[in-house]
């Protein structure tokens, strides 16, 4: 795995295996089985590739509420990774995405095994990349100073935004922080 430099966009061939141990994690914050996921992401060599608090969520036999919810909201990240592969379109940013859509996406459920959905990952390009950057982190302030000054933001839902952010900012290298230390600084 190539490690990113500081604002350095990541490659395809880190994205798309982060894509799939996410889709691991949200499967199991949704109710799938551990003890069906871990043996996958291991057969695929995916388990070395989750960040260490998604490692110890998947392997914790009983993970607490607040962490069980947490991975069910990382499907918002999940959502604007796939953005970045070209694989999927972002919801508004007050909408859930549609978590069912994941599955017709992401292996081991598409139609493409999980070796071949990372050799043909590719990622849009620079330009989109930055550009949806900008948008992202102006709908995070917008929801951030609603929420500051007590008034609703206009389309725009804080929790979405901010899991939409942190992905991205991860897409690019912010920082050049690993997945866990991303910030989301508006």
């Amino acid at each position: 795995m190539e490690i990113a430099t500081p604002d350095q966009i990541r490659s395809p061939v880190e994205v798309a295996p982060r894509a799939l141990t996410l889709f691991a994690v949200v499967a199991v914050g949704l109710g799938a089985d551990r003890e069906e996921i871990i043996p996958w992401l291991r057969e695929n060599d995916l388990f070395e590739e989750l960040s260490p608090m998604e490692a110890q969520f998947i392997e914790d036999p009983e993970p607490s509420e607040r962490q069980i919810t947490n991975a069910s909201w990382y499907s918002e990240r999940l959502i604007a990774l796939l953005w970045a592969l070209d694989l999927a379109s972002m919801p508004p940013a007050d909408e859930r995405c549609d978590t069912s859509l994941l599955q017709d996406i992401l292996p081991p459920y598409a139609e493409v095994n999980e070796r071949d959905f990372i050799k043909s990952a590719k990622l849009r390009s620079g330009e989109e990349l930055i550009a949806m950057v900008d948008q992202i982190l102006n709908l995070h302030w917008e929801a951030r100073d609603a929420r500051i000054h007590d008034r609703p933001p206009r389309n725009v839902d804080l929790g979405i935004i901010q899991e939409r952010h942190h992905a991205i900012n991860w897409v690019i290298g912010y920082d050049g922080l690993p997945w866990d230390e991303v910030t989301t600084d508006t």
